[in-house]
């Protein structure tokens, strides 16, 4: 059988959020042109001697290296219905730094992302080696899940209205986060995974509690839109950071 009804953050997106979302993020055909020109602008790598051609010092040299070489960002489709931003999955990550000296570590924190996303997490292995750590390449260091859909939105109806209120010392997210694509991404402490109602129940199952980071990524083009989809499900960003 289908599904037989919509989760709560679901239906609010699709019934009230998107229609305020494409009033916020509506931009004016002027705007809109110089957005886009902005994004295909091309950044060719220079080198110092062709900034300063007239230094005595840079005359008879051979060239230096070019450096810079910015890559272009992507250039967002023309505005309609369909370019509304919406979430399309999150990331749920720990690194759990115990499972160097012993990997037994490793199973609380598999277990822990287990029960609060509902998903089985993958494992992830270092991809150097630090000595003053004791860490080789290929060790197993920590672990991510990845969720899309109903089970996305049940994770942040939880993180919202159970988690967050409860954290003691957290301010709220920096507005300096996000990567310029519309993908915002926040820390944890430990004891804000012990909050969840589904360990909060079973606390003496979980013999290492650890802090996660959490990703959402979203179709905006702009940390502003992505913010200001964040926003209407009710994440504190904080101004002052």
């Amino acid at each position: 059988p289908g599904r037989t009804s919509m989760i709560r953050f679901e239906e609010f997106y699709d019934t009230t959020l998107s229609d305020d979302l494409m009033i916020l993020s509506y931009k004016d055909p002027k705007t809109e042109k110089e957005f886009i020109e902005k994004r295909m602008k091309k950044h060719p790598p220079l080198t110092k001697a062709a900034l300063d051609v007239d230094n005595p010092f840079m005359r008879n040299r051979p060239p230096l290296k070019p450096r810079g070489g910015k890559k272009n960002q992507p250039i967002p489709p023309p505005q309609s219905h369909k370019t509304i931003p919406r979430l399309e999955e999150v990331y749920v990550h720990c690194m759990i730094k115990q499972a160097i000296h012993n990997k037994q570590h490793l199973l609380s924190g598999i277990m822990a992302l287990q029960c609060i996303t509902s998903e089985r997490p993958r494992i992830i292995y270092s991809k150097t080696g630090v000595a003053n750590w004791k860490l080789r390449a290929g060790m197993a260091i920590g672990c991510v899940v990845c969720i899309k859909g109903p089970p996305m939105y049940t994770f942040i109806d939880k993180l919202v209205e159970i988690v967050l209120p409860r954290l003691k010392e957290w301010h709220g997210v920096p507005m300096s986060s996000g990567d310029s694509n519309g993908n915002i991404s926040m820390g944890f402490p430990s004891n804000a995974l012990s909050l969840f109602p589904d360990i909060e129940g079973n606390y003496d199952s979980f013999p290492l509690m650890t802090g996660f980071d959490v990703t959402f990524n979203t179709t905006a083009y702009t940390d502003l839109e992505a913010r200001t989809l964040l926003s209407g499900f009710q994440i504190p960003f904080n101004v002052r950071k």
